[in-house]
C-alpha cells in the first residue's frame, strides 16, 4: 500500500492517468500545466516530485515524455478510496462527516475480494490495544455479516464508532480495546446499525500532507 494523497495530489494523478489512457503516451510538462491551469511549469514539477516520492510515478532521465505510471504496463494495480468520515473510538460524540479531500490508493485485489470499502479516520484511543491510534486510517468493508470478535463500524443514532463486536443473550456489546478502565463497553439493543467490518488499519504517520505551492498560484480547472 502506497502513501496517502491529498485531494490536489490526487487530481494531478487523475489527469496523468486520463491523458495516458486516452493518448497512450504521457503528457509533456506544458500539456500538464495547461490541463491543470497552473501559472508555471515549476508547480507541475513540484507535484510530480511528490507523486514520485510517494511511489505513484517514475520519471526517466534524458527523455521528453518521461513520466511513467507505476504498474502501468500491467494495468492499474491500485484504486483510489476516498476518506469519507471520522469515527469515534473513545465514545459516541463524533458525528460522521463527509470528507473527500484525501484519498488512499489500495491494491485492487482488496476491493475485488472485499466488495465495497471505504476509508475512515479514527478519533480517540479506546482501540489502542488493537493497534488503532487516534488519527489512523481504517479500511472498512460495507457489510452487516459480522461475527463475535470482529472489529466493526457501527452507527448509533446519528454517530459512528469502531469497536469489537459481540452478540450475547439478544444484546449487542461493543467493546473498547484499551486496558484503561475509563473506557467502557457499549451495550445496545435497538437504535443501532452495523455498517461494516474493519479490514485493516493504516497508521497516520504514513500520511504526508506536505504540498509545495508557490504563492499566487490559482486553483487548476477540471
Amino acid at each position: 500500500m502506497q502513501n496517502l494523497l491529498t485531494y490536489k495530489q490526487q487530481r494531478v494523478l487523475d489527469v496523468l492517468r486520463a491523458h495516458i489512457q486516452k493518448w497512450q503516451e504521457p503528457p509533456t510538462l506544458e500539456q500538464l500545466r495547461q490541463k491543470l491551469g497552473f501559472a508555471s511549469l515549476r508547480t507541475v514539477t513540484q507535484y510530480l516530485d511528490i507523486l514520485e516520492r510517494k511511489g505513484y510515478i517514475v520519471r526517466r532521465k534524458n527523455t521528453w515524455r518521461n513520466i511513467e505510471l507505476r504498474n502501468a504496463d500491467g494495468g492499474w494495480g491500485t484504486v483510489s478510496i476516498p476518506v469519507v468520515a471520522n469515527v469515534g473510538c473513545d465514545d459516541l460524540s463524533v458525528f460522521a462527516q463527509e470528507q473527500r479531500d484525501e484519498f488512499i490508493e489500495v491494491d485492487k485485489q482488496i476491493v475485488e475480494e472485499a466488495g465495497e470499502i471505504v476509508a475512515v479516520r479514527a478519533v480517540g484511543d479506546s482501540m489502542l490495544d488493537a493497534g488503532i491510534h487516534s488519527g489512523d486510517y481504517i479500511l472498512v468493508q460495507f457489510t452487516n455479516d459480522v461475527k463475535n470478535g470482529d472489529r466493526v463500524a457501527a452507527i448509533v443514532g446519528d454517530m459512528v464508532t469502531v469497536k469489537r463486536f459481540e452478540k450475547k443473550d439478544g444484546m449487542v456489546i461493543l467493546y473498547p480495546e484499551n486496558k484503561d478502565p475509563k473506557y467502557k463497553p457499549i451495550i445496545l439493543k435497538d437504535n443501532f446499525k452495523i455498517t461494516g467490518k474493519v479490514l485493516c488499519v493504516i497508521p497516520a504517520n504514513t500520511y504526508d500532507p506536505l504540498e509545495i505551492i508557490p504563492l499566487g498560484e490559482s486553483e487548476y480547472s477540471d
